[in-house]
């Protein structure tokens, strides 16, 4: 005589053990040996389900992680080595230099609490402005550094960083001084990084041919986001009035000439003495005369400019304008405070622990 005992299981760790508990009792204390039997089989049965379940649960909660882990660091590679292939064939960086930048960016990038791909990625835009080997490393440490602070992800500080010196030239400004400058700006005015990154290049050229100092274009988007002005009208406002002073019409001539004043003269002033200086000394010598000042600044977008810098808001903009002056160490110092973040250092803790 068979017997066939059903045991229904819900394949978690107690239901598992009370369902073995019970199987116990009935085959200790069944009334005859098939009954004791049975209840032997549906042991093993039982046994057989729960191994089953616990390898699901296993390759569900350990393999599959763990092939999903593997997978990231394939991917990871991959994205690695194809950012220096790039490099290598689209920049033209010679192939005994490569291995050189790799090194770099494995290492500064978990240093700064990035990953070696964003190191990766930023070098491809350093050496497309040109910058190489020694020179193009210390910009990536400068903008990981940025980017650490939160001036944006690294390759944007990098464009854009690269992009001030070109425009300056290397002998004029130093990446550590763009860099410098660049986190000042962001610091006194209400600028987010990447606005700032995507609207001063517009104003670069022509402020360098002019002799505006770096700083002073800092400055100036710094103290008219603090008015409310956001990074793209800065831009085209402050491109604006370096235009009109470059340019001058007749009728602003005629303008500057009834207070004394010349274009010239002007021009000269902006690189001996600033861009400030001269607005204020416009702003002195037409003394609220706002037909000369228009005449000047014909274009709306540079009267605006003008207005919103040395207007009710003077005082303010020359404290922002002195601050400019002095940011000498200004990134070290705002690293400094975020390398002692819990933050920072768990990141950084993780970046090691990932090369392990």
């Amino acid at each position: 005589m068979s017997v066939n005992i059903q045991i229904g299981v819900t394949y978690n760790g107690r239901n598992i053990r009370k369902s073995f508990a019970d199987l116990n009792t009935l085959r200790r204390t069944g009334d005859t040996a098939s009954v004791r039997i049975g209840a032997l089989g549906a042991q093993m049965n039982l046994l057989g389900k729960s191994m089953t379940s616990v390898g699901r649960t296993m390759t569900r909660n350990i393999s599959m992680p763990l092939a999903l882990i593997g997978f990231a660091a394939v991917k990871s590679a991959t994205e690695f080595e194809t950012s220096f292939s790039k490099i290598q064939g689209l920049v033209g960086v010679a192939a005994d230099q490569i291995g050189e930048l790799q090194q770099a960016a494995s290492r500064l990038g978990p240093q700064f609490g990035k990953s070696s791909n964003e190191a990766a990625e930023a070098l491809f835009f350093i050496t497309s402005a040109g910058f190489k080997s020694a020179e193009a490393i210390a910009i990536l440490e400068s903008s990981l550094k940025a980017s650490a602070i939160g001036l944006g992800d690294t390759a944007t500080v990098a464009d854009l960083v690269t992009s001030s010196v070109n425009a300056y030239g290397s002998s004029v400004l130093s990446a550590s001084d763009a860099t410098d400058i660049l986190t000042n700006a962001v610091r006194l005015g209400k600028l987010a990084p990447e606005e700032l990154a995507g609207s001063i290049g517009m104003v670069l050229p022509l402020a360098s041919a002019m002799g505006v100092e770096f700083h002073e274009v800092g400055a100036a988007f710094a103290a008219m986001s603090r008015t409310g002005t956001n990074a793209a009208t800065a831009g085209t406002q402050l491109r604006a009035i370096l235009s009109q002073l470059l340019s001058v019409t007749p009728e602003a001539a005629a303008a500057l000439e009834s207070v004394g004043l010349n274009a010239e003269d002007l021009r000269k002033q902006i690189r001996e003495k600033g861009l400030l200086s001269v607005l204020e000394t416009l702003v002195t010598a037409f003394d609220g005369n706002a037909a000369a000042t228009e005449a000047v600044f014909g274009s709306i977008r540079a009267l605006t400019g003008v207005l919103d810098l040395v207007g009710a808001n003077a005082e303010a903009t020359r404290m922002v304008f002195d601050g400019m002056a002095n940011s000498t160490g200004v990134l070290n110092e705002a690293f400094d405070v975020t390398a002692e973040t819990a933050g920072f250092k768990f990141v950084k803790r993780c970046g090691r622990w990932a090369r392990r």
